[in-house]
């Protein structure tokens, strides 16, 4: 064997002592990245993943955490969806985009608003110049064509001009009527309340393609050029709720006892036949009524009884036959405003009883992707796409599905107008649904950023935690038997997502990371914070009997002011707001209010102390509230004025009650939660409320947050993550 030469012998003895002296590169260092993929699961639990791990069901999830990186992620305080989505989507807290919670109080009331958007209104026409140009410009028009064309048929010149004086004074007056009746001076728009810059704006921004679907908090739609964004929860129906469903039934309702955010309707049969109509939204064109208010625009529905377990239902020349049990396609609905402005909605139906009573559900009317609302010659009033006709491309591409941010049924399950089993059927379209378009808009390979959001993990664990957990109060052995899994069946279902996408679209140059923002909670006693306020001198009422003070959710926005009722504020020092918010009655702020400043900081160290010391009658032992959080303490930025005053940070198992959230003081301050709504997040205190966080990618040990999502995408981009941002990059 010939020896090698002494040059050959030197070189390999220095690469060994070079590879030898040089540090150990990790994975995470030596890894590039061109794509990011981020799936968001809201509500996923990082006890329940690991649990569900350990039993084998998660197998694609456990390769994650085995390759690459598992931990907890940090949720905001409060730990509620939109408050963790807009912290997702800025790498800031509530302090800089100012989204504290699901309501808001109105400035100078004690009010509460949706917190998430706001209704504006677009100048469609506003100068009656304007309008008198449009009439006489329809008239010369008008006057044009008739002149014009009779004298190139060769008619005698008078002829043509008595021709065109005729069309021009008909074109007038209709442009006159049109401009000055049928055009409204203005349009309702929705307006975000979210500040900040969305972290898919600034990689846009760099020049990379992003593709977004159904993110929350992102109503009405507006992106940098290169973005594809749909909008998700946060995105109203079309009646400006958050999803106002109906039911049809030829039984009554208790009206006095039914509390419901739905409409419930009673329909008188004639025989076989029997006259309903559809709820529309507020016709925005007519004049004001009486009461200050404008009327709403019903569609009148037949429904007809066809068969012993059938029925018909007939509106707009739409015929839907439907079986018991069957559920419609979606039928578009049409509410003309006047002769030039319509809104197009569309529903589904689903015929869920036909004997002793029919009973029939309707779905929220969502936008109609096809038919945005919109003047005459403008751009839709209602994005929910950006570009605009991002939606409608994506429904002539994968079919219609829901518009509206609170998809899948919850509310008429948690009212008790619907059966479980309409409950799961709903929720596995609108999971089948999301999951289509986003598997088909990955496929496309046109991003270089794909973040999609799912929403069914929170929708099935608020309704299907009383079968999960043996100790709520709601627990039903039987019914248990046939839906304790659900839970883990949804969980399965976003392993398979989670695997699906792996193989098919993660490479060693894609960083994965897969996200939820906040975890769950068994919802077994509900505190109503304002009666504890009552009983512990921190709020005082005057004539009263409370015992009556329930409220209805239909009083929730109520002009009359039925919000808080007979609360004596120039006696109360404290009062309690939405999901867990606390406001001082400050003097100067509120417009009874009842604290000075110079009393503030010690009457909010006096109340602290006392919501810390509360105890359940039925188990005096265990605390009920593990912590409250001041403003200045939580939050920093230029939103911080608009924050409640204090946080309460229930423990596992309590939560802030319907009532309080609804404005009313019930006799009690604790009750078990007997409602479907068995689950919940809200009003739990933050730090045992965190939600997931998985990477394909081996990162340092390090705690890790909500907010530190966006820096990390910029860092992967090679993107500098400025010191606005409150989150941390978790990519070296």
């Amino acid at each position: 064997m010939r020896s090698l030469p002494l040059i050959t012998v030197c070189l390999i003895v220095a690469s060994a002592l070079f590879l030898a002296l040089t540090p150990s590169v990790s994975p995470a260092q030596t890894q590039t990245t061109e794509r990011v993929i981020i799936l968001g699961f809201d509500g996923a639990d990082p006890d329940l993943v690991q649990t569900f791990m350990d039993q084998g069901r998660l197998p694609n999830l456990k390769r994650l955490a085995e390759q690459g990186t598992f931990s907890s992620l940090a949720t905001t305080n409060p730990a509620e969806s939109p408050v963790s989505w807009a912290s997702f989507t800025t790498g800031q807290g509530p302090g800089h985009h100012g989204i504290f919670d699901f309501l808001r109080r109105v400035p100078g009331t004690y009010l509460p608003e949706i917190a998430l958007a706001k209704s504006t209104t677009q100048s469609i026409m506003p100068s009656r110049v304007t309008r008198g140009a449009l009439a006489a410009g329809l008239a010369l028009v008008a006057f044009l064509v008739g002149f014009l064309g009779l004298k190139m048929a060769r008619a005698g010149a008078r002829a043509a001009l008595v021709a065109g004086v005729v069309l021009a004074m008909g074109a007038g007056g209709v442009g006159a009527l049109a401009a000055f009746r049928w055009i409204p001076y203005e349009m309702p728009k929705a307006e975000s309340t979210r500040k900040g810059v969305a972290f898919w704006d600034q990689v846009a921004a760099s020049g990379r393609r992003v593709t977004a679907i159904d993110i929350p908090v992102t109503f009405p739609a507006k992106a940098e050029p290169g973005v594809q964004l749909t909008t998700g929860l946060g995105t109203p129906d079309v009646r400006q709720t958050w999803g106002n469903w109906s039911v049809y039934s030829s039984a009554s309702f208790d009206s006095e006892t039914s509390e419901t955010a739905g409409n419930l309707k009673h329909v008188v049969m004639n025989g076989d036949r029997g006259q309903t109509e559809i709820r529309g939204p507020v016709n925005f064109t007519a004049p004001k009524a009486q009461n200050g208010g404008k009327p709403e625009i019903p569609i009148p529905m037949e429904i007809e009884r066809t068969g012993p377990k059938s029925m018909r239902l007939s509106f707009q020349g739409n015929s839907i036959e439907l079986d018991e049990g069957e559920w419609s396609d979606w039928a578009t609905v049409t509410f003309k405003m006047n002769p030039l402005i319509k809104l197009v909605a569309m529903t589904r139906f689903k015929l869920l009883t036909t004997e002793p009573d029919f009973k029939i559900y309707q779905e929220p009317l969502n936008f109609h992707p096809h038919h945005l609302p919109k003047a005459p010659g403008q751009e839709p009033t209602v994005r929910i796409s950006a570009p605009t006709g991002y939606a409608s491309q994506m429904a002539k591409e994968y079919g219609l599905r829901e518009t509206v941010g609170w998809a899948i049924a919850t509310n008429p399950l948690k009212d008790n107008q619907i059966d479980i089993d309409t409950f799961l059927e709903d929720l596995r379209y609108t999971l089948d649904r999301r999951e289509t378009v986003i598997k088909g808009e990955l496929t496309k390979r046109d991003w270089d950023l794909f973040v999609g959001v799912f929403l069914s993990s929170d929708r099935m664990q608020h309704m299907m935690f009383r079968f999960y957990d043996e100790t709520h109060p709601f627990y039903d052995a039987a019914l248990a038997a046939k839906y304790a899994d659900q839970i883990g069946w949804i969980y399965e279902q976003m392993d398979r997502i989670v695997g699906d996408v792996m193989r098919d679209h993660v490479d060693e140059n894609t960083h994965l990371m897969v996200v939820s923002d906040h975890g769950f909670h068994s919802f077994r006693r509900g505190v109503n914070i304002n009666t504890w306020l009552v009983k512990n001198g921190f709020m005082a009422l005057k004539g009263h009997d409370p015992s009556k003070n329930y409220q209805k959710l239909e009083d929730f926005f109520d002009p009359e002011g039925r919000f808080f009722q007979n609360v004596d504020w120039p006696r109360t020092k404290a009062y309690a707001l939405g999901l867990g918010s606390i406001y001082m009655n400050l003097r100067g702020r509120e417009p009874q209010g009842a604290v000075k400043t110079s009393e503030y900081r010690a009457t909010v160290d006096e109340l602290i102390a006392a919501l810390k010391a509360m105890e359940d009658p039925e188990d005096p032992e265990r605390p009920v509230v593990l912590n409250v959080f001041k403003r200045e303490d939580i939050f920093k930025g230029p939103e911080l004025p608009n924050a409640p005053d204090l946080f309460v940070g229930f423990n596992t198992g309590y939560r802030v009650s319907w009532q309080t959230a609804a404005g009313g003081i019930p006799p009690e301050v604790f009750e078990d939660n007997l409602n479907n709504w068995s689950g919940d997040h809200c009003s739990v205190s933050p730090d045992i409320s965190g939600g997931i966080f998985f990477s394909n990618r081996v990162l340092p040990e390090q705690s890790r947050s909500i907010l530190d999502i966006a820096p990390t995408v910029l860092t992967d981009f090679g993107l500098p993550v400025g010191e606005e941002l409150e989150g941390k990059s978790l990519v070296p």
